[in-house]
């Protein structure tokens, strides 16, 4: 377990940190950081009364509420996150293994425990997703609005009669609007200030789940769009074989998610802009077109390519910027330093 010499916390401060903790997802207990694992957990164990104890049906109906409210966050299960508990004497058990009671806290923490419970948490953490779900939308909605304000501007009757006697072939087809809506996806990773990739996940015609670049709020080095959008599908169909699914993504897919793509049976890729640094779909390597593969996803390049391009080369503009100007927050500023000076000017 991570040990931490951290101060005394307030009541105020254990919610506070609650609050920005709750906002992201699919978080593992080994990626938190000492105190952070420490604050979930002792969060968890306020569930168990300290003067009595409890069957493990009850302890695991306790904990089964945690994590769909205060916890919703954690990528765990009730038995995992009890054994947990356990192991680290949050909770204490019987010798016969049947029995559950809350144990000791941290020192740094007992004081605000005096003034919690896990109604209180599970109300702050609620508030504070539903707070950042509705700052998304109007994210969303503005760069739809861009987008429509752009498309109004641009399309006059010329262009209208234009459009209309272009060949079939031209007119904007269903990958263009799906990859829009993961150019949106993108655009909310850059709002977080992730590098800015997004992905969608496509089964009859209908988008079923959702993506974008999480890796340094999610301290989860495999929390790219592309995976991020295939749990999210995965646990929305209670399947790891995505069958039939089509995956659209702005930037071509790394190694890592490729070979995620092979294993969950995507039947069909569609990304953006080429990544001539880590792209596995021909840039530097062609997972896909391995023959020894016993699973071949049919892959589309190039699709709105151009907008996923200049999205990527502006944010690293900006970001290039804000080091300079020593704007750039600390954990970024670590981030940034392995990107080199051309991290985007290759991207097609």
């Amino acid at each position: 377990m991570p040990t931490t010499t951290a101060t005394v916390l307030s009541a105020a401060g254990w919610l506070e940190r609650i609050a920005k903790l709750a906002v992201r997802s699919g978080v593992h207990l080994s990626s938190l950081s000492g105190r952070d694992y420490e604050l979930v957990l002792a969060s968890a164990a306020l569930a168990f009364p300290e003067d009595r104890a409890l069957d493990e049906r009850s302890a695991n109906a306790l904990l089964l509420q945690f994590l769909d409210s205060a916890g919703a966050m954690l990528a765990t299960d009730h038995v995992e996150l009890r054994r947990t508990l356990v192991d680290t004497g949050l909770v204490l058990r019987s010798d016969f293994g049947s029995d559950y009671r809350r144990g000791a806290l941290q020192e740094w923490l007992i004081d605000a425990a005096q003034e919690l419970d896990v109604p209180r948490i599970a109300e702050v953490a609620d508030a504070a997703r539903a707070a950042h779900a509705s700052r998304r939308e109007a994210r969303r909605q503005a760069w739809l609005a861009g987008q429509i304000e752009v498309t109004e501007e641009a399309a006059s009757f010329a262009q209208l009669e234009s459009l209309l006697a272009t060949p079939e072939a031209a007119v904007p087809d269903a990958d263009q609007t799906f990859m829009r809506l993961a150019l949106d996806q993108a655009h909310n990773a850059w709002a977080l200030s992730e590098v800015p990739v997004g992905a969608v996940i496509v089964k009859d015609g209908q988008v079923i789940a959702t993506g974008f670049n999480q890796p340094i709020g999610n301290n989860d080095p495999t929390a790219h769009a592309e995976i991020q959008a295939m749990r999210a599908a995965a646990e929305l169909l209670g399947n790891y074989r995505l069958v039939d699914c089509d995956l659209y993504v702005t930037l071509e897919p790394c190694a890592m998610c490729a070979g995620t793509m092979q294993h969950a049976r995507i039947r069909r890729l569609v990304y953006g802009a080429a990544d001539p640094k880590t792209g596995a779909c021909g840039s530097v390597v062609d997972l896909f077109a391995e023959p020894r593969l016993n699973h071949h996803t049919a892959v589309r390049a190039g699709v709105l390519a151009g907008e996923a391009g200049t999205l990527l080369s502006k944010f690293f503009v900006e970001r290039r910027e804000l080091r300079r100007s020593g704007r750039l927050p600390a954990l970024l500023a670590e981030e940034a330093d392995g990107e080199g000076d051309t991290e985007a000017d290759g991207l097609v």
